[in-house]
């Protein structure tokens, strides 16, 4: 019962705060349309990312893959890549611009992924691991908010652009995320994952902030 609460409850707030979000740069019918495709993609991954890498564990069967009932078995990871990717191509199909258009959705992830771990706490009765990945997201969380509104303002930010809260986000999320894997000895390819994002972030973050600001003429 408490699962059906939690998860419902977590995507309902997402779909709402996408709109919510997205709305005053975007078109309405686009918000819609990529917000529907936006959950499909993070379900989808969330569910084919776990049996990829719990091959053997449960999916013998076609019909397991989407048990999730019965057969339980997600990762937050697989979703998250998933959503980059439906976002990837989306922006690429309307034109618009990749980094401006994730960071957009980030808040309204965060809040459904924090609710999520709320679910995982009870069903798990408060078990340390979703307790840690809790707090990780609570405290990326005011600081995503914060430099989402202030990266213009770092000096030794010189291009100002785009993408920097992203990849901020991502490099300290992930960076943290590895001792928590490790210690609680989760599936190698999740901690490998958490350390090929961590380090493609922070490498990211070089490369943007090495770019030349051009002031328009």
């Amino acid at each position: 019962m408490t699962l059906g609460i939690f998860r419902v409850l977590g995507v309902v707030l997402f779909l709402y705060l996408l709109w919510r979000d997205l709305r005053e740069n975007y078109d309405d019918q686009k918000i819609i349309s990529f917000s529907w495709l936006a959950l499909l993609g993070f379900l989808v991954f969330w569910r084919l990312a776990y049996g990829l890498i719990n091959w053997g564990v449960w999916n013998d069967d076609l019909v397991d893959w989407i048990s999730v009932g019965t057969k339980p078995g997600m990762s937050y990871i697989g979703g998250y890549l998933g959503l980059l990717l439906v976002s990837w191509w989306f922006v690429k199909k309307e034109q618009w611009k990749f980094f401006n258009f994730v960071e957009d959705w980030i808040r309204p992830f965060l809040v459904m992924v924090g609710i999520f771990m709320v679910d995982e706490l009870v069903r798990s009765k408060f078990s340390w691991e979703p307790i840690l990945f809790l707090v990780l997201i609570i405290l990326v969380f005011p600081l995503f908010i914060f430099v989402t509104k202030r990266y213009r303002s770092f000096v030794w930010y010189r291009s100002g652009k785009k993408g920097f809260a992203l990849l901020s986000l991502n490099f300290l999320f992930f960076l943290g995320l590895i001792p928590v894997l490790i210690l609680f000895k989760d599936n190698l390819v999740n901690i490998i994952l958490s350390v090929i994002i961590s380090l493609i972030s922070l490498i990211g973050l070089f490369i943007l902030g090495e770019v030349k600001y051009e002031k328009k003429s």
